[in-house]
């Protein structure tokens, strides 16, 4: 069963997230910010904020979002820009591999060699193409997952990160609760749908910018996530792999500079965007979208419509 948690806790996991995104600016007023939230909790005197918060101004209209729910803040204040239905669970499909890369970023080396086998290409969905028995770096098939979203890439290394995949599913579950995840649930290292057509992977938007506030502690993360098209190879170079970036956005407007993109038919169109215009840095979540792109076009374009940094 799902955990839907209480406001409190939400709120008392904000504050004590020490050095995180989320100090955020003077709330809004009710009549405001109805139906969707802007702003949320004050920094406090153990955890200054350095950098400013943005102004808002005043702008009482909301953008009309498809999205089940959203989030966005300022990367560099830490406000909280905007949410609706900050905490819901919901099934977040591809999303679940950004969980699956913190743990290959925290316990692998990533210049070491994996070798494919064949159950970790027989997986639906989209794939980078690993043949059995291919020898190839972790990095590479890293690149394979958050790039390409490939599905072959995140079994491979969840195989071979763990003893096996279950064992990887059983870590990514403490990972998460270790980061105060309360939303949160994984069954497999990719975010497909399972046989029974139930939402198998699950999370909240707020959940996932506590794991995006660990990720960004990477910086390796940063650099693939905002990759467009790479080629990579197997440590013999006979196979090549040519990977693209699924995130449409990203090809659309230089600016936007990463993160991840999730679809099944249950969870319906996720999207995670880090934009950066001129200096000013956002990220925005938008889960369970009917049309993920133009969802997120709308949060964007209402943020700097609604603040002035």
């Amino acid at each position: 069963m799902k955990q839907i948690g209480t406001p409190t806790k939400i709120i008392t996991a904000t504050v004590l997230l020490a050095g995180t995104l989320f100090f955020p600016a003077k709330a809004l007023e009710e009549k405001i910010i109805k139906p969707a939230r802007v702003a949320g909790v004050s920094a406090t005197k153990e955890q200054p904020y350095i950098n400013p918060a943005p102004e808002f101004l005043n702008s009482p209209v909301t953008p009309e979002l498809t999205a089940k729910a959203a989030y966005a803040f300022d990367v560099n204040s830490g406000t909280i820009l905007y949410t609706s239905n900050f905490d819901e669970a919901l099934p977040i499909a591809s999303l679940s591999k950004l969980m699956t890369a913190l743990l290959v970023l925290e316990k692998r080396d990533l210049n070491s060699i994996m070798v494919v086998t064949k159950e970790d290409t027989t997986v639906i969905g989209t794939n980078m193409g690993l043949l059995a028995e291919e020898r190839i770096k972790v990095l590479n098939v890293l690149k394979g997952m958050l790039i390409s979203s490939s599905n072959d890439a995140a079994k491979s290394l969840a195989r071979t990160t763990s003893v096996t995949e279950q064992r990887f599913v059983s870590l990514m579950n403490e990972r998460a609760l270790a980061l105060g995840m309360t939303q949160t649930r994984f069954t497999n290292p990719t975010g497909l749908d399972g046989l029974d057509n139930i939402d198998n992977n699950y999370s909240s938007a707020f959940d996932l910018s506590l794991l995006l506030t660990e990720l960004n502690k990477h910086e390796i993360f940063s650099e693939i996530v905002k990759t467009r098209e790479e080629e990579v190879t197997s440590t013999n170079n006979y196979i090549v792999h040519r990977l693209h970036t699924t995130n449409k956005l990203m090809l659309e407007n230089p600016e936007v500079v990463g993160i991840k993109t999730g679809f099944t038919s249950l969870a319906k169109g996720n999207l995670i965007i880090h934009q950066n215009h001129n200096g000013t840095e956002i990220v925005t979540i938008v889960l369970g979208s009917d049309n993920r792109e133009e969802d997120t076009k709308k949060l964007i374009e209402w943020i700097f419509n609604a603040y002035r940094w």
